[in-house]
């Protein structure tokens, strides 16, 4: 059975977070069903620090520099596509990210409270390198793009065996 993990920001120290002039719908921008008008024009609201990844105000958005972007594509990395963005004051180029690859619901256990590990049903996945579960924001990845970003020293991110991550359950009864 293959392993993923989950890709979290990981927060780092002094890490700048951006903001759109414009107001949109974060969770239809994260999952690629409504793609901006380039560049998607944005501003540092908090910190001062760009790593490859910078969030967005919002809970479920980021952006990646253009050194994550070259390295997703050069390795064809499938189930994501990008979009230019322009940060006021920054030169550096970055886009913001948006997950196109799916797999079905997460299982969910029948009782409320903290479980570990996200389950999902493997024929529901679409087999591409990056995506997400259905009803969530979540971001999941396969190994190679694991050992990508870990061997090209993707700087603000996190990533988790999805097996070994703890979440919590309101029960399906």
């Amino acid at each position: 059975m293959d392993t993923f993990y989950y890709i979290g920001i990981k927060r780092e120290e002094e890490e700048a977070l951006i903001e759109s002039f414009i107001e949109y719908d974060q969770v239809r921008l994260n999952k690629a069903e409504f793609t901006p008008t380039e560049p998607f024009e944005m501003e540092i609201t908090e910190g001062s620090r760009l790593y490859d990844i910078v969030g967005f105000q919002d809970t479920s958005n980021f952006a990646i520099s253009e050194r994550l972007y070259n390295l997703l594509q050069e390795h064809r990395i499938t189930g994501w596509k990008g979009y230019e963005i322009s940060i006021k004051g920054v030169e550096e180029k970055y886009y913001g990210f948006q997950v196109v690859g799916r797999c079905g619901k997460l299982e969910q256990p029948k009782e409320a409270g903290f479980y570990m590990g996200y389950k999902f049903d493997y024929n529901s996945w679409d087999k591409s390198d990056l995506f997400s579960p259905d009803e969530t924001v979540l971001l999941f990845c396969t190994q190679k793009v694991r050992d990508l970003l870990k061997k090209n020293k993707i700087t603000n991110v996190e990533l988790t065996d999805i097996s070994k991550v703890q979440a919590y359950s309101i029960g399906t009864e």
